[in-house]
């Protein structure tokens, strides 16, 4: 956006003199460039404010959507240590029907039979 006048244009300022003061139409075409960039500067703020409530609703549902993400995220860490947690289990259990056997080919090696033992 550029505006017609500086602050140091306004400032700065000189009008002509006339028998009654200024002259008035001077004064008049002065008055009416800051009028039209005061209308172009509401333009503006109008246009960046719908941006902002436009930018504002993007962002919500961005955090709303990454929200969602980060709990599909957690519940599937949740399921995934369950998942490991049963399968180490299974993984023990196995081990130990594994050295149970392995005693009992032993026992029978040695002559002993495992289901006689109390």
């Amino acid at each position: 956006m550029k505006l017609r006048l500086t602050s140091k244009d306004i400032l700065n300022k000189k009008f002509k003199s006339s028998p009654n003061g200024y002259n008035p139409e001077d004064v008049d075409t002065f008055l009416d460039k800051i009028l039209e960039d005061y209308r172009d500067i509401d333009k503006e703020i109008d246009n960046l404010n719908a941006q902002l409530v436009s930018l504002k609703r993007d962002n919500e549902a961005l955090k709303s959507g990454l929200r969602e993400k980060e709990q599909v995220i957690s519940i599937q860490k949740s399921k995934n240590i369950a998942l490991r947690s049963n399968h180490e289990s299974s993984l023990d259990n196995l081990e130990l029907l594994q050295k149970c056997g392995a005693y009992e080919r032993k026992l029978y090696e040695l002559g002993v039979d495992p289901s006689k033992i109390k």
